[in-house]
């Protein structure tokens, strides 16, 4: 082979091989393997390829092992002209064209943005001691998991967690849905397979798409992780599972509850503007070097794919880019790549509004790395500039205040409107820091908004979520900041005060104390709402009481009725000292040491002492007012909201507050027990009789009978109610009266008594009265007396077809009826036919019949079957209200003693 045709074999395979190069392919470029692609000996490889690099045709980088580059696709991959054919190393190669080597996670696109928390995640995961922390990643197809479970290997090499010969090992777990019983032993090995785990020597196990695994199988999995292994190889392996299921799938979320860390991966659209731009410009270089030639980008089309949310993400991302270069690379003109909106797939033409200058050309080789960053770093350098100015006497104490408002303001309309990339975590943040907010607002009477919130939860993230450069950045400047929150603080000692308690509800709720950059900008923010609000307060209340939540309770009910919060409160128990409650007093007070008036109310005049171990305070009065009630708390918290002169409102609402007493006497109204039935009155008085032949015959209590429907409808508002005091209410079914307990009759007859009955007549029984009376109602109250008191039909034939229809509706129901609900229903069911016959049924019913009847259709059924007879025989028809009512009698059977259940057996056999 001539040495012209074996030259141009090595150059066609570089430029080809530097198209694909990416920082792990290193090996591509060494002279073994250019030698073995292009069939020639090491030897002769070398030779040919240093005359190459003579020729300017080759960049040769390094010492050992050599490196060479085909010199175009390697400018066009740098985006910068090379000077050099030859070059030490990769880091002088780099160096040379202002860039630097990149190492495992530093290689993503936005790795101290929007993937910030999730590679501090991953971090810890990979070094958590001993072994590290299996990890759950949650992301949608294309988001970039399995690149992360690339880049945790390399982080963990790079740092020296994982030896030189562990390995990453990736499982498809989507292979094992036919038969996910062998995904267990392809992971962690049989007796003739080593398995993945100790293939990974103490590397990472990527367990793809682990949701395609059957519930039990991952479980069992997710098990052996937790619970470690013997072999040493498998102790020290790092296991990170994916899914691309939502966090809401309630799967995910046990899977979640049972791994220590899970990680959720942002969409592309969800990413931030600078972040989306980026990727977009590194693909269209990625395919600029596959099609050896440079390229061009109109403005429009890289909007529309900025703006695009693709299904597949960065993958739907890559694929259209491709698609777009092809479009243009049949199209093209000369040896550069154009690509224009027509080159778009049809699908996102017309994505966005059309702008005038989209069709402007943007270089491919233009640098479009995020700047998001830098964006906000600006602002932090900004603050620190304008105190260096204020420092050096260039500007004053307003000029300083006025600029870093406006510095502050740009901030926040950089956050809400120019595309802050919002994750999970500062999101999470942000709903702690609302309630904080709302509550500094109530009590202080200001308004700080979500902008305050979003600002705080942004900066707690990036400062929580260190080895970011913004967090690297805020940390170099904290000397200076110190010195501008000292003159801050100075110069508005009531927002220093407020900042102060903002700080401290963060750190009890996050327990997270604000870095110097996040207090300047709330410092800044709550003096701007002091200087813009008119209600600010110079003065408040404090409640000092003893008992569990007296003072809390008086307070909350004063600030309710004021419609603002002016008093704190202190509780107290009974046995404390007025030297207990100096210390969190004091602290109160220093809280609140800008105000001018407090108006402390305490419970008794022992404690109007306090004032000789308080300080008291700086700037005004301190009032100390005893015997405490809401009415006073009123009155002083009216006089401190208008700002009246506290000594002169106190001399006029002090004897109104003075307590008085008025006598009520007991009513001389009858005592009395009403009796009622939805049968109408004279079933009523049946049910009243049956009850006073049961009674002595002198008994000083009244038994009236009163018309059930009028109790339903007017309740404790009927006129018996008026006209005696009802100690309780027997009847056949429940007038719903809430102050007045209802007794059933059939209660009374499988119990032989009711509790609630015997309360109402014990005063005047007594227990020997009760017990006799007990007797008396065994014998007067039968079941078949009580159906012949509710029903003017024949009550034998009556309660013989109401026996036959509840055995058959228990047989067509399958199941028997007990026995306690037979006596309710023979009852109830008695009087109902008389009432369908009298046109005098209950037709409402609680619930929704529609629904009642689209759910039990089966027993609605059997209810018309098994009562058919009876029906046919009276001519009446049961309607659906009354089914109901019969369903939930049988469905709502009290537990009762076994010894009841004999009862009530008993009282049907002897029927």
């Amino acid at each position: 082979m001539a040495a012209a045709d074996t030259k141009g074999d090595l150059l066609r395979y570089l430029d080809h091989a530097t198209r694909e190069l990416s920082p792990g392919n290193a090996t591509a470029f060494t002279t073994a393997q250019i030698a073995k692609e292009c069939h020639i000996s090491r030897n002769l490889a070398s030779q040919y390829l240093n005359e190459l690099v003579r020729d300017g045709f080759v960049v040769k980088v390094g010492a050992r092992p050599r490196l060479f580059f085909h010199r175009r696709g390697l400018e066009r991959y740098l985006q910068k002209p090379l000077k050099n054919s030859e070059y030490a190393s990769v880091e002088e190669l780099l160096t040379t064209v202002g860039s630097s080597q990149r190492h495992d996670f530093e290689k993503l696109i936005g790795c101290d943005m929007s993937l910030g928390v999730c590679i501090e995640q991953l971090k810890s995961a990979i070094s958590y001691p001993p072994h590290g922390l299996p990890v759950l990643l949650v992301g949608d197809y294309g988001t970039g998991k399995e690149t992360l479970a690339q880049l945790s290997y390399e982080y963990g090499v790079n740092s020296g967690v994982f030896a030189p010969d562990s390995k990453y090992i990736k499982v498809d777990c989507s292979r094992y849905e036919e038969n996910d019983s062998a995904a267990e032993g392809d992971i962690f090995g049989t007796r003739g397979h080593a398995g993945a785990v100790k293939e990974a020597q103490g590397g990472i196990v990527y367990l793809n798409r682990f949701d395609h695994l059957s519930r039990t199988v991952s479980e069992l999995i997710i098990n052996r992780i937790l619970e470690g292994s013997s072999i040493a190889s498998m102790q020290t392996t790092r296991y990170i599972l994916s899914t691309v299921c939502s966090l809401d799938n309630a799967r995910i979320q046990s899977m979640s509850r049972m791994l220590p860390i899970t990680v959720h991966l942002p969409r592309y659209a969800d990413r931030d503007v600078d972040e989306r731009t980026a990727l977009a410009m590194h693909y269209f270089r990625v395919e600029a070097r596959r099609a050896a030639a440079d390229i061009s980008i109109s403005r429009g089309v890289l909007r529309t794919l900025v703006e695009a949310d693709f299904d597949e993400n960065i993958d739907g991302l890559k694929s259209c880019i491709a698609t777009c270069c092809a479009s243009a690379y049949l199209n093209r003109e000369d040896s550069r790549l154009v690509v224009r909106s027509y080159n778009l797939p049809l699908h996102l033409l017309g994505g966005t509004e059309a702008e005038t200058d989209d069709d402007q050309l943007v270089n491919g080789a233009k640098p479009m790395s995020p700047n998001l960053s830098k964006r906000i770093m600006a602002y932090f350098e900004r603050i620190v500039e304008l105190y260096s100015s204020y420092e050096a006497g260039q500007i004053g104490t307003d000029e300083l205040e006025h600029a870093l408002l406006e510095t502050v303001h740009a901030y926040e309309d950089y956050l809400s409107f120019d595309g802050q990339a919002s994750n999970a975590r500062i999101s999470a943040y942000e709903r702690v820091l609302g309630p904080i907010l709302e509550e500094i607002n109530s009590s202080y009477s200001i308004e700080l908004t979500r902008k305050t919130a979003r600002m705080l939860a942004q900066g707690l993230s990036v400062q929580l979520w260190g080895g970011t450069r913004l967090a690297q950045a805020r940390r170099k400047s904290r000397s200076a900041l110190a010195r501008l929150i000292a003159t801050l603080r100075q110069d508005s000692q009531m927002a220093a005060t407020i900042a102060d308690q903002i700080a401290l509800r963060i750190r009890s709720a996050l327990g997270a104390d604000l870095d110097e950059c996040a207090q300047v900008i709330l410092l800044v923010e709550v003096m701007e709402t002091l200087s813009t609000s008119t209600e600010v307060s110079d003065s408040f209340g404090v409640i000092l009481c003893h008992g569990y939540a007296t003072a809390t309770s008086i307070a909350d009910a004063a600030n309710r009725l004021l419609h603002k919060h002016v008093f704190e409160a202190i509780d107290m128990t009974y046995d404390q000292q007025i030297s207990d409650v100096v210390a969190p007093l004091t602290r109160m007070l220093e809280r609140y040491s800008f105000v001018h008036t407090v108006a402390m109310l305490v419970d008794m005049g022992s404690l109007s002492q306090i004032a000789d171990e308080v300080p008291g305070i700086s700037n005004g009065k301190l009032y100390i007012v005893n015997n405490v009630s809401t009415g006073l708390a009123l009155e002083v918290g009216n006089a401190l909201m208008s700002h009246e002169n506290l000594e002169d409102v106190l001399d006029t609402v002090l004897p109104l507050c003075t307590p008085s007493f008025r006598v009520v006497e007991a009513p001389h109204s009858e005592e009395a027990i009403a009796f009622c039935s939805e049968a109408g009155g004279g079933a009523a008085e049946k049910l009243r009789c049956l009850i006073r032949d049961s009674l002595p015959d002198e008994l000083p209590m009244r038994l009236v009978t009163c018309d059930y429907h009028e109790l339903e409808r007017l309740g404790d508002k009927a006129p018996v109610f008026s006209a005696y005091r009802v100690r309780a209410v027997v009847g056949t079914m429940n007038p719903g009266i809430e102050a007045v307990p209802f007794v059933a009759l059939e209660d009374i007859l499988y119990k032989g008594s009711s509790e609630a009955l015997d309360r109402a007549l014990r005063n005047m029984l007594g227990a020997e009265g009760i017990a006799s009376f007990h007797k008396r109602l065994l014998r007067n109250v039968t079941l078949r007396n009580v159906v012949e008191s509710i029903t003017i039909l024949n009550p034998e034939m009556l309660y013989v077809e109401a026996d036959h229809a509840i055995q058959k509706l228990s047989e067509l129901q399958g199941k028997s009826i007990d026995a306690r609900c037979q006596i309710a229903l023979y009852v109830h069911l008695c009087g109902l036919i008389e009432r369908l016959i009298t046109r005098n049924f209950v037709d409402s019913y609680p619930g929704d019949l529609g629904d009642f009847q689209a759910k039990h259709a089966d027993f609605i059924g059997w209810f018309r079957q098994s009562f058919d007879d009876m029906c046919h025989k009276y001519k009446v028809g049961i309607p659906l209200s009354e089914i109901a009512y019969v369903y939930h009698m049988l469905q709502n059977v009290p537990a009762e003693q076994d010894h009841n259940a004999d009862i009530a057996d008993a009282i049907l056999e002897d029927e």
